[in-house]
């Protein structure tokens, strides 16, 4: 006759004791508590700090109509929105008064320290418009390149794009200049643009479709002994 196993009793299932667990971790459960009300007290206070700062920013943005005051916003708000406005207001401001270096300077400091600036391109945008007014057009060409690549999605890219086919077109290379002012057309055909740059791809390719002027019809040079006499000498 074979035996049976013993059953095996069932385990009393664990309960959770609330007094239990404060008695024993007390201590900790306090610490903790105290560490996140800290927390808690330090992030409000720390945006309700930024929150204030921004809002001085932007008045003293407001009342600044000149590069001195735009300055002076840089200077005492250097992390805010309105210190990066004030760079593209010197920048714009240092242009139109024929002062290109520091126009650039501005632009530059812009685009360094506010990289996530909503209006990023606007300082790249005015970095190439300055170089072009330098008479740099390949860096211009370059910079338009850059903006319009980067921020096609931008307000700028079709104004970027348009001023990279024209400089481009002005290089001769001509047919690539067709594409870029297309592909103004076809990208935001709803800029204002769009049709001059239309006109200028068909220009460029009835240009292109014309045959090329030979250089085998120049007059016969005489022969004569007088005329050979009177001809200047080759360099």
């Amino acid at each position: 006759m074979s035996s049976q196993p013993a059953e095996t009793p069932p385990q009393p299932i664990p309960t959770f004791d609330a007094e239990i667990i404060w008695a024993v971790h007390k201590q900790k459960i306090i610490a903790g508590a105290l560490v996140l009300v800290a927390i808690l007290l330090g992030a409000g206070i720390f945006y309700g700090l930024k929150t204030i700062n921004n809002l001085k920013a932007e008045a003293a943005y407001a009342a600044a109509d000149s590069v001195e005051g735009w300055q002076s916003v840089v200077r005492e708000f250097p992390t805010s929105v309105a210190a990066g406005n004030s760079y593209l207001r010197i920048g714009d401001a240092q242009r139109d008064a024929g002062k290109l270096p520091e126009s650039d300077a501005a632009y530059d400091a812009f685009v360094r320290q506010f990289s996530k600036h909503p209006l990023l391109v606007a300082g790249y945008m005015g970095l190439a418009t300055n170089a072009e007014i330098e008479n740099r057009p390949d860096k211009a060409l370059e910079a338009y390149k850059g903006v319009a690549d980067q921020f096609q999605n931008s307000y700028l890219a079709p104004m970027a794009l348009f001023d990279q086919a024209r400089l481009t077109e002005a290089k001769g290379s001509l047919k690539e200049a067709q594409q870029l002012f297309e592909s103004i057309v076809r990208r935001y055909p709803e800029s204002i643009f769009a049709s001059e740059a239309g006109r200028r791809a068909g220009r460029i390719a009835d240009e292109l479709a014309q045959p090329a002027t030979t250089t085998d019809s120049k007059p016969a040079v005489s022969s004569s002994p007088s005329a050979s006499a009177t001809k200047s000498p080759e360099p």
